[in-house]
Formats: C-alpha cells, sequence, structure tokens
C-alpha cells in the first residue's frame, strides 16, 4: 500500500508540475522521479538537466 501511495503522489506531482511549471522544471522532475535519470548521490541529476531554468524558477527576484 506505501508503494501505491508513493507512486500515486509521484503521479500527482508530475501532472501539477506538467501544467503549471516550466518546461525545465518539469522536464527535470519527470526524468528524476519517474524515468530513474538520477545518480547515486543527492541532488544528482542527468546531463540533459536545465539547472540554471530550475534555479532561475526556486529563486525568483522580487
Amino acid at each position: 500500500a506505501r508503494r501505491l501511495a508513493q507512486d500515486v503522489a509521484l503521479a500527482v506531482q508530475a501532472a501539477l508540475l506538467v501544467r503549471t511549471a516550466p518546461a525545465a522544471v518539469h522536464d527535470a522532475f519527470c526524468a528524476s522521479r519517474l524515468g530513474g535519470d538520477w545518480g547515486h548521490a543527492f541532488g544528482a541529476l542527468g546531463a540533459g538537466v536545465d539547472f540554471d531554468a530550475v534555479v532561475r524558477r526556486a529563486m525568483p527576484t522580487a
């Protein structure tokens, strides 16, 4: 049951990001959480991730 709840939560997160976030953000999320494109250390993502766009989204200017 826990695995099912985890999978449903990830699917809902991905769906919301696809609808509301810039492509770089939802692409990175889907690749790392759904596609398994992540490294063995926390925060490691694939080479195709637009890190600058993800960081800009996380730190908007005032």
